[in-house]
């Protein structure tokens, strides 16, 4: 989805699932701030600067729990109009990400197999992608996780991690960083494994 250079993104503390199960309302996603030019949303004793906008659609792939199947699902999120400075805020469910159609789970899920499981490309792309693969070679060339590991390099994936060297190979790097987004992700069971933790800290890391 294409955004105005003026608007933001703001994540919500709402896991998409839960966001599509209700939606919030437009009171309880009111940011607290203008990320913009930071001024309060409800000044005391003046009127409301983050006014709501209306809503609008964002497709987001992946499954929405660990091991579920693969989905594509249509979110609405919430908008925001500063009347300050103009710009419009976005509020998005956690791990809702600018410019990419998969979610950022189902982004560490891709990592965490393929760096930490040694999964194959056809096999990471049947688990996170609901689309039909024609071909095998279509599946071969999926392109999406070299784009995502060349993102995590720069710092531009999960800011919270920090880059890797320039000079780190592409399977050393999904392999940190799938490593980085086990450690953040709240603990489950015993002997979970690191795909469904890396599933959950992605969605803290974005």
């Amino acid at each position: 989805m294409e955004e105005r250079s003026s608007c933001r993104i703001v994540q919500a503390d709402i896991d998409i699932k839960r966001w599509m199960t209700a939606l919030p309302s437009v009171e309880q996603m009111r940011p607290p701030r203008c990320p913009c030019c930071d001024v309060a949303s409800r000044p005391v004793n003046g009127p409301r600067v983050m006014r709501g906008h209306g809503l609008r659609e964002r497709q987001v792939c992946g499954p929405l729990d660990p091991g579920d199947a693969p989905q594509q699902v249509t979110v609405r999120a919430r908008r925001y109009r500063c009347s300050g400075c103009g710009a419009i805020t976005l509020v998005v469910p956690r791990g809702v990400l600018r410019r990419r159609r998969y979610a950022a789970s189902a982004i560490g899920w891709v990592l965490a197999r393929i760096g930490l499981d040694g999964a194959t490309t056809p096999v990471v792309r049947a688990e996170v992608c609901g689309a039909v693969i024609v071909g095998v070679a279509a599946a071969e060339r999926w392109l999406a996780p070299s784009r995502w590991i060349e993102a995590s390099r720069r710092g531009q994936l999960f800011p919270r991690l920090g880059r890797h060297s320039a000079e780190s190979r592409r399977a050393h790097i999904a392999e940190r960083t799938a490593m980085q987004l086990v450690a953040l992700s709240p603990r489950g069971g015993a002997g979970e494994p690191a795909a469904h933790l890396a599933f959950r800290g992605a969605a803290l890391a974005a």
